[in-house]
């Protein structure tokens, strides 16, 4: 029998062919199973990003509100809608040009921390100094983190709800003592805190009650 060269070609490429179809198929599964793995990633780096853009927005809600209601109270403290009894006062002293908190600020803190169960109304109200040295401008913001830095560490250390503070910063001004003299100066880098207890006048809303 005389064998047909076309025909005994086109045998031997068949199997070829079926390979070829069959590692086609297979590369365009692994594609198309890639793709879905890269869209699948896409979509948990999407949901990520998400929440971390709700989360910084929750956060700063929490910080704005926290302001407000801080700044609520310094107000109030400072019009007299509250009928204010000062329970306490506490002086913490700071090295010259720092805010940091030593170890007899610390314990001045932990001894006005004692107190504040016996008053369940209580507000703390924070005010920061510096001495005359440098520019009245610098003074002031030493005085303000001086006050901040008193008000993390009875935050962080005693749980103090941030509601129930107000701070503020008098800078240079209403020295203790004179700051013609080291030891005026000394006197001076200070924060005072004063534990209140306050009551609404009638027809005010309650303040800083909850923790």
């Amino acid at each position: 029998m005389t064998r047909h060269p076309g025909i005994s070609g086109s045998r031997g490429l068949a199997p070829t062919l079926l390979f070829l179809m069959f590692a086609c198929l297979a590369a365009g599964c692994a594609t198309k199973g890639y793709v879905k793995e890269r869209v699948a990633e896409a979509g948990v780096e999407t949901d990520a990003k998400i929440t971390g853009v709700r989360t910084d927005l929750d956060r700063t809600t929490a910080r704005a509100n926290e302001a407000y209601d801080k700044a609520t109270l310094a107000e109030r403290l400072a019009s007299g809608t509250m009928d204010v009894t000062e329970v306490s006062s506490h002086e913490v002293r700071f090295a010259f040009d720092d805010w940091r908190l030593n170890d007899d600020a610390s314990a001045t803190l932990d001894d006005l921390a004692t107190q504040l169960a016996a008053h369940p109304r209580y507000v703390l109200e924070i005010r920061g100094y510096a001495d005359a040295t440098g520019p009245n401008r610098y003074n002031y913001m030493l005085g303000r983190e001086r006050a901040e830095s008193v008000e993390r560490d009875l935050i962080t250390r005693h749980n103090v709800p941030p509601m129930r503070v107000a701070i503020v910063s008098f800078g240079e001004d209403d020295p203790a003592a004179d700051n013609a003299s080291s030891d005026g100066r000394a006197q001076n880098r200070r924060v005072r805190v004063r534990l209140l207890d306050v009551t609404p006048k009638p027809g005010e809303t309650p303040v800083a009650v909850s923790e």
